[in-house]
């Protein structure tokens, strides 16, 4: 089984573009075992996972396609969680999707992207939603 993390937030744009590379992977429905994550930083509402908007794309498009996968949620700091989260599940794979940033945008408000990609030595798959 090849398993990967996808680590979601509520863009549902973001969300669909991350399940649609998941459904392109080789064996998808038989051989791919996805855990959708969410690290929350605030949640007033008290929101569990499966209510995010961005989540709910990605499960239902995996529901439509036959990709199994499960939820995981934390709170904290999204980078450092979402790689401590690959650790303890063993992934062999971690999906994500950048928000566009200039530059500038990135060093006064860093990028969860960035920080994952330079913190694990797991292979990261960055997408980008259809413009």
């Amino acid at each position: 089984m090849y398993r990967v993390l996808v680590a979601l937030d509520t863009d549902e744009h973001r969300a669909l573009a991350q399940a649609s590379t998941i459904e392109s992977l080789p064996a998808a429905t038989e051989e791919v075992s996805a855990t959708l994550v969410h690290v929350f930083q605030e949640n007033p509402e008290g929101e569990s996972i499966p209510q995010l908007k961005g989540v709910r794309n990605a499960a239902d498009t995996f529901d439509e396609s036959g990709v199994d996968y499960e939820y995981y949620e934390t709170s904290g700091d999204p980078a450092s969680e979402i790689i401590a989260a690959a650790d303890e599940l063993d992934v062999d794979l971690i999906c994500l999707s950048g928000r566009k940033r200039t530059p500038t945008g990135k060093v006064l408000f860093g990028s969860v992207t960035q920080s994952v990609i330079l913190g694990t030595d797991r292979p990261v798959v960055t997408v980008s939603p259809e413009q």
